[in-house]
């Protein structure tokens, strides 16, 4: 249960980040627990970056998900302003929101791969060694794919500007 504590709001906002419904981001954090658990009960001892293990259990149910699907995920801009803490101040949080609007449009320009790293590493935080084990990479491979995908977002954003 400790695991579940430490880590469902994680998983829940990197499903949701992934598939843009709120009902199917739990459903699918619910999944990702209930395999780890299950995998737990006998190889736990196996496992030696949990966060790395969940992250990698997540992101292949979600590949599972939009194959069963067959169809790419997008970025739901209301439930992202949603998250955002009401403030007094309507200007900025209408700033902050044009913001994000801004670039989850140019996120979403990027190759599910490429989108994929980054939110890894700068939405989630996460590692590059957590980042290498979720997606079977080496670290150093995980670091030049972040900072090429990185690259290609600035491109994306200079480009937009013109």
């Amino acid at each position: 249960m400790a695991l579940y504590d430490e880590y469902s709001d994680a998983m829940y906002r990197f499903m949701l980040f992934k598939v843009s419904d709120r009902d199917l981001a739990w459903d699918l954090t619910q999944d990702c627990f209930m395999k780890t658990w299950h995998y737990f009960a006998t190889k736990e001892h196996e496992v030696e970056n949990k966060k790395a293990f969940l992250y990698t259990i997540a992101r292949n149910l979600v590949i599972d998900h939009w194959r069963q699907k067959e169809k790419r995920a997008t970025i739901d801009i209301d439930l992202v302003a949603h998250t955002i803490e009401d403030g007094n101040d309507l200007y900025a949080t209408t700033v902050l929101q044009d913001e994000i609007r801004s670039l989850m449009g140019l996120l979403n320009k990027l190759p599910e791969h490429d989108k994929e790293i980054l939110v890894m590493r700068y939405a989630e935080e996460l590692s590059f060694d957590e980042i290498a084990k979720t997606t079977g990479k080496s670290n150093v491979a995980a670091r030049v794919h972040a900072h090429r995908a990185l690259k290609k977002l600035k491109m994306i954003a200079q480009k937009h500007r013109k």
